[in-house]
């Protein structure tokens, strides 16, 4: 059964992180990550922008997942006024849409982003640039997740949502 699982988040507040944790608990094949790192930074080489060509494929990919009948996650910064159109399309195209957002204060996101791999790759101070606080989205309430939610914690709230809406009746 097609599920949307949408996690957003400043850098370094935990979402690839999570995203992967949690497509470890479905069978091989049955859940998609869609990173929205992987699709800009990686497959496009573009920056983060209005317009660009990365928003649209990741909804292609996002669509072709959820019209395969999988548990899609996509997970990204996915700044409300840039992304916020793509990810109400999605929702919208898909019975069941889960939403979930980081709210963590820049100094907490710094904190653990010097914890990751990646620390080395940009430093604190180039992070600020990017952080934006709580960005809401217009058309949908998300479960928020503050610095008192631990991983597994997340984890464990994020598989249980998906299998509560998986075994839901049809509507």
């Amino acid at each position: 059964m097609s599920v949307l699982v949408v996690i957003r988040g400043n850098s370094g507040s935990g979402k690839s992180t999570v995203a992967r944790a949690v497509q470890q608990r479905f069978a091989r094949a049955t859940c998609l990550v869609v990173p929205q790192d992987t699709v800009r930074r990686d497959m496009l080489r573009e920056h983060d922008v209005a317009g660009a060509a990365n928003i649209a494929l990741i909804e292609h990919i996002a669509n072709y997942g959820l019209g395969r009948g999988l548990v899609v996650i996509v997970e990204g910064i996915l700044d409300a006024d840039r992304y916020g159109d793509m990810l109400e399309r999605l929702t919208r195209s898909t019975r069941y849409a889960l939403h979930y957002g980081f709210d963590l204060t820049f100094e907490e996101t710094a904190r653990r982003h010097a914890a990751r791999p990646q620390a080395a790759a940009f430093t604190p101070e180039q992070m600020a640039g990017w952080y934006h606080g709580w960005q809401p989205l217009r058309f949908v309430e998300e479960v928020r997740f503050t610095a008192d939610w631990g991983r597994d914690v997340i984890v464990e709230r994020i598989h249980r949502d998906i299998l509560a809406v998986a075994d839901s009746p049809k509507r």
